[in-house]
């Protein structure tokens, strides 16, 4: 006698569980140390083959002190006694440190009162020294100061290298390194942390990894539990409702495991991909849970979820397909956490596909649910076959010119908008108004002056140039004179600084003594003098506010409008050898804007052009493809052109949200399309086709738009900017998506530019014509029959 072989899962369920098993502590472990990996340079934000970015590195291997911290308080004046003893106690003898074992941080740790004194003992007039330092570390009352503390070049990877070694805990060497200069000051100088003020590269870092862990301890959490209950709205089964948020938490967990496995480290931006795998997972699991319910009611319990997996499995390819397209497409992005975030994003949607298809089908197997197969009573809010649902529907389809028409009208204020939308990605905008580096920046910057450093470097060569070191030095006086009478500079500092006034008409001895002692104290100026080969390199540092809205490019483009005349002047008297190189975090912060939008265009439409190709091979109709790109343009044309006309920025989160909402859109779209065509075949007309497409996608489009818009606003609590717009565009976008895919795009298909759609089949239609004078009529089918269609559609929330 022949045996049935068991199905797929029947035989398999228990090993698939197994493996998932003997994986979890492996995911565990690479989920907890790609967190702990968490790093944030904004200077290392572009490639290193950009020519800002390897400008910048050659300037850094030149002059370390933008590795530098400012630290003041409240009273802390040229004659206190608190400053002195911190920076003693914060750069102790080394063979202090050797003896007690405490990591030597600091290189330097100068106050302003040894800097004032220095210029004092050269013969500058104390008035005089206090005017040259004022903006710098003197403030603009001439009273207070602050410690100045630059970072040893080394001191990073001593502290790796002994973290590796089990000796410094997990404490990650910037946040060790600030969390000292909070406690030497509260412990030995009585200067609380909320006294103490401090600004500089180093605390931006730690301020912006603060930041990324809170959001993802904290928000996750909130957007796990915002997932959790849209599963149980939509599954009414605490069951099944287990079972998807358990899919949806491991294929999270698989996400940020295959970031560390793959070598590379977190990000603030990056943090928040973890919870945009866990809401796909959780709409891509509801879709899936549906199958399994109508597989049940239909076959019964025997291989149900093996049938629910060969009947949906096209249909989550679809849409995490869609998905995984829009988000790979930042990968082209130049900058860095944006293009991380991308390709591990993309990446970990794909994963969750293949944790649909495996896990979940296996956990149904193990633990039957016998009590899905009862049918359900009517809901008391089902869009689509509600009578007003299908009253909008009849509107839409009636009065398809004028809801065309009006939203083209929008779409076409939109791109207008669109001309307007300014980007930017300045670290302050990072934080919220109440985050405490803002304050910090807003208190330095009022008592002591601007901290963002603009960085000139004129490069003279001896073999070339005629000029002396004293000549040298009075053109650096003159380019840093300019760049001072600048509006947008607080402070300008150069040699000339540091060092007694120049002679006015030196005399050929008074010459040579001045060269003499510049030659001999060198050392002394080594943060604005250096050499690279036979090249003398002569720094000069404009400062300009962290908070201020400067433009970056409009400055840039002013200061050399400054600084190549003077250099055209000696030029113009003979004088060869003379160049000027721009660098500093305004430059990287410049192109990283353009980098920003650039990458934001071309990632979207390469977007559209993939997906509208594979909707015309999909539908094999050229029309399809080209009515799915207006759709899919609606959310981004009316969110952004809002965005450009009302004057908000576009930022680094805001750039990531078109990529998700796309996949989104792209999907809803091409389900109603289909479903349209399904109608067409079974013999309704157009107008009735549409209807049973906008009935039967209404819930999957809303269910889509809670599980994942929703599940995302969480983020829209974080104090952390990129991450809030995040969270607040996508239910935006979420949002005017689903009016799209409901209200324009069942406009077009009804109207003349849907005409070319439907030529198609349309003999098949006429052939099958179903005779019924109202569209609703067409509507009204048995439970049977919508269990049917439910499972071709694949209701519920569809990640797209």
């Amino acid at each position: 006698m022949k045996t049935t072989k068991p199905a797929f899962f029947a035989r398999n369920s228990f090993i698939i569980l197994m493996i998932v098993a003997f994986l979890l502590p492996f995911f565990f472990m690479g989920t907890r140390r790609a967190i702990r990996s968490n790093k944030n340079d904004v200077k290392s934000w572009l490639p290193s083959a950009y020519e800002e970015t390897a400008t910048f590195h050659w300037y850094r291997s030149h002059f370390e002190s933008d590795m530098f911290i400012l630290a003041s308080w409240e009273g802390c004046t040229l004659d206190n006694a608190a400053l002195p003893l911190l920076a003693r106690k914060l750069l102790p003898p080394e063979e202090h440190s050797l003896q007690v074992g405490e990591p030597r941080f600091f290189k330097s740790a100068v106050t302003g009162r040894e800097i004032l004194q220095s210029l004092i003992d050269q013969g500058v007039e104390a008035a005089e020294a206090v005017e040259r330092l004022k903006g710098f570390v003197i403030g603009r009352d001439g009273k207070q100061t602050c410690l100045v503390l630059t970072v040893r070049p080394e001191a990073e990877a001593e502290w790796d290298a002994e973290a590796a070694a089990g000796k410094r805990g997990h404490q990650k060497f910037l946040h060790a390194l600030v969390e000292r200069i909070y406690h030497v000051a509260e412990t030995e100088c009585a200067i609380t942390r909320d006294e103490l003020h401090l600004g500089g590269p180093p605390v931006d870092n730690v301020s912006i990894d603060q930041e990324g862990e809170r959001t993802l301890m904290r928000l996750a959490g909130v957007s796990a539990v915002v997932g959790l209950i849209m599963s149980w709205w939509c599954l009414r089964s605490w069951g099944l409702t287990a079972m998807v948020f358990t899919t949806a938490l491991f294929s999270a967990g698989l996400s940020i495991a295959i970031v560390w496995f793959s070598g590379v480290q977190m990000n603030a931006i990056l943090m928040t991909m973890p919870s945009l795998v866990y809401v796909a997972a959780t709409s891509g699991a509801i879709h899936l849970a549906n199958y399994y319910r109508d597989a049940i009611r239909e076959h019964g319990m025997e291989n149900a979820p093996g049938r629910a997996v060969a009947n949906a499995w096209l249909p989550l390819a679809l849409a995490t397909g869609t998905t995984a397209v829009g988000l790979a497409s930042l990968g082209i992005s130049e900058l860095v956490p944006i293009k991380m975030f991308g390709i591990y994003s993309a990446i970990g949607v794909l994963g969750s596909l293949l944790v649909l298809c495996f896990y979940l089908p296996a956990v149904l197997q193990f633990w039957p649910l016998k009590a899905l197969g009862a049918e359900s009573g009517p809901r008391r809010f089902d869009p689509g076959l509600s009578p007003r649902w299908r009253g909008v529907g009849e509107f839409i389809i009636r009065r398809n010119g004028l809801v065309t028409v009006g939203c083209l009208a929008l779409m076409a204020l939109g791109a207008y908008g669109v001309s307007q939308v300014e980007t930017s990605v300045k670290l302050m905008r990072m934080f919220s108004p109440d985050a405490r580096i803002i304050h910090d920046y807003a208190w330095l910057e009022e008592k002591l002056g601007p901290l963002v450093p603009m960085e000139v470097v004129l490069r003279i060569d001896p073999r070339k140039c005629s000029l002396d070191m004293l000549d040298q030095m009075e053109l650096v006086a003159e380019v840093r004179d300019r760049l001072g009478a600048m509006e947008e500079v607080g402070s300008a500092l150069a040699a000339p600084t540091f060092t007694r006034d120049l002679p006015q008409r030196p005399s050929f001895i008074e010459r040579r003594v001045w060269i003499v002692q510049l030659q001999r104290h060198r050392a002394k100026l080594t943060d604005f003098f250096q050499q690279d080969g036979e090249e003398n390199l002569w720094r000069i540092s404009a400062r300009v506010g962290a908070l201020t809205n400067v433009d970056y490019g409009r400055f840039v483009d002013n200061l050399k409008q400054v600084v190549e005349p003077v250099l055209d002047e000696r030029r113009n008297e003979g004088i060869e050898g003379l160049s000027a190189t721009y660098t500093g975090l305004v430059p990287l912060i410049y192109k990283a804007q353009h980098s920003l939008l650039d990458g934001l265009i071309l990632g979207f439409v390469g977007d559209l052009i993939l997906i509208g190709i594979a909707m015309v091979l999909l539908m094999r109709n050229l029309s399809a493809g080209l009515l799915l790109m207006v759709p899919s343009i609606f959310p981004m044309a009316i969110i952004f052109g809002g965005m450009g006309l009302l004057g908000i920025v576009v930022d680094t989160g805001t750039v990531m949200t078109p990529a998700v909402a796309l996949g989104v859109t792209v999907d809803d779209a091409i389900h109603f399309m289909l479903w349209c065509r399904h109608g067409q075949e079974r013999g309704m007309d157009r107008r009735r086709a549409i209807m049973f497409a906008y009935e039967d996608c209404a819930r999957a489009i809303y269910q889509s738009w809670g599980v994942i818009g929703l599940g995302l606003f969480a983020f829209a609590l974080s104090s952390f900017v990129p991450t809030q717009r995040f969270g607040c565009l996508m239910l935006t976008m979420l949002t005017v998506s689903a009016i799209g895919n409901l209200v324009l795009l069942p406009a077009l298909l009804a109207g003349p530019m849907g005409h070319f759609f439907w030529r198609t089949h349309k003999k098949a239609s006429q052939d099958h014509a179903i005779p019924a004078p109202h569209i609703a009529e067409t509507s009204v089918e048995s439970a049977a029959t919508r269990g049917r269609d439910r499972r071709e559609r694949g209701e519920g929330a569809v990640v797209g």
